[in-house]
């Protein structure tokens, strides 16, 4: 098997886009040319990597699993080419990071404002995303590194745990359960609930806790984004359940929070890597400069 790294740009270039002719277009060669590549590789892995229509390109399953190798490889070669420049003079260089959007308010800016004092020419690329979407983007390589809960499944991945984000109550100041310096979860029976959508690692965590308690609450409203639920808490609309690292989304703002008990409900934070693989030369730095600043957000307790 004789494959190069142009044809590994060009497979990566017609999986990103509609159609061949919008690939040429990215990669600044002719649509036959581009197609004439693609049918080499096929013969050459002996798969079918697209469905092909006259309108649009659906990549096969074979085509999906070559695709990911191939934006690997294509992200590996320029890493290494980016570490033989850097040696020329300077640091220089690409690190893609995932994380929760709590995480990217928490940790991330002051975290990255360490970073960037010692390596300035060190470019990030910052994805805020739900931790399902995290882990895609980890094991198809277009991040380097996740800053997320430990996944279900870490078959190929490794997880470096850093800090546990723990539940508490989020409610007005002048509410009720404000008063208590701790709230059961089934004291939240009472009021009305604020919930995150079921694909939210959020609401995984209270879901948890409900069962665990043998509590039966359904949400009286029910959004996407903690800002959304933290604005209907603000309006009065009701209480909520929220990790400790989505405190920084909230700060000075008319609200209580307060730790949740029987259970006490945790998640492990921490970074997911994919095994085997070679970071950036300069990721463990990234990785030391967030580390410690989810130690420091995690260590603050509340004072609302």
């Amino acid at each position: 098997m004789n494959l190069t790294m142009r044809q590994f740009e060009i497979l990566v270039a017609a999986a990103d886009a509609a159609t061949f002719s919008a690939a040429a277009v990215a990669l600044g060669i002719s649509q036959p040319s581009l197609s004439e590549s693609i049918r080499r590789l096929e013969r050459e892995l002996n798969v079918v990597l697209f469905e092909r229509t006259t309108r649009s390109l659906k990549l096969t399953d074979d085509g999906r699993r070559a695709a990911a190798v191939a934006r690997e490889a294509v992200q590996d070669f320029r890493r290494a080419m980016q570490r033989l420049a850097a040696g020329a003079g300077g640091v220089h260089g690409r690190i893609a990071v995932a994380a929760l959007p709590s995480i990217a308010c928490a940790a991330l800016p002051k975290a990255l404002v360490t970073f960037a004092a010692e390596f300035p020419g060190i470019e990030i690329a910052l994805h805020d995303v739900q931790h399902e979407r995290a882990m895609a983007l980890l094991r198809d390589g277009i991040v380097d590194i996740a800053v997320t809960l430990k996944p279900a499944h870490t078959a190929g991945l490794v997880f470096e745990s850093v800090a546990a984000d723990t539940a508490h109550l989020v409610c007005r100041k002048e509410h009720v359960l404000a008063k208590r310096k701790t709230v059961r979860w089934r004291d939240l029976a009472d009021h009305p609930f604020i919930g995150i959508t079921r694909i939210s690692s959020v609401r995984r965590l209270t879901d948890a806790a409900f069962v665990h308690g043998a509590i039966a609450i359904e949400p009286r409203y029910e959004v996407e984004q903690v800002p959304s639920a933290i604005a209907l808490v603000e309006a009065g609309l009701g209480v909520a359940a929220l990790p400790s690292l989505t405190f920084a989304m909230f700060r000075n703002r008319h609200l209580a929070v307060r730790p949740l008990v029987d259970p006490v409900m945790r998640r492990h934070v921490g970074f997911v890597c994919r095994e085997r693989r070679n970071l950036p030369a300069a990721a463990e730095a990234l990785k030391r400069a967030i580390r410690a600043q989810l130690r420091d957000e995690l260590r603050e307790p509340a004072k609302n």
